[in-house]
């Protein structure tokens, strides 16, 4: 339990400070990762919350974001088309990270993916 509570102490630190610099995004990280990462516990069934934390990494979330804006402009994509947009925008954040020194990207992914590793770990504690 104690594992828990770091990675709800870092996801919460790493929420506050990206909600200082960008709250949307940090509104809607928190809208994905808090209810799983509350959910974990150490013990029980493990499938359902193991498929609930594959279906909240930031890199999927980001694909079926990508999806869902197609449908909402009524102009669905097909995979490889929504793979393509999601590429595209893991391009345009590392352009804007090189060129204009726009560094929240790279400081959110050293955030959040040792957040949802620790989740992992704490799910998987024998």
């Amino acid at each position: 339990m104690s594992l828990k509570l770091v990675a709800l102490l870092a996801l919460a630190l790493l929420l506050s400070c990206l909600a200082l610099l960008n709250f949307s995004l940090g509104f809607l990280l928190g809208a994905t990762l808090v209810p799983p990462a509350a959910a974990v516990r150490p013990g029980g069934n493990r499938l359902p919350l193991a498929v609930l934390l594959v279906l909240t990494t930031p890199g999927l979330s980001l694909f079926l974001a990508v999806l869902l804006e197609r449908e909402l402009l009524e102009a669905p994509a097909g995979l490889g088309e929504a793979w393509q947009r999601f590429l595209g925008a893991l391009g345009q954040g590392l352009l804007q990270e090189h060129l204009h020194g726009a560094h929240l990207s790279p400081l959110l992914c050293l955030g959040a993916y040792p957040c949802w590793l620790l989740l992992w770990n704490v799910l998987f504690w024998k």
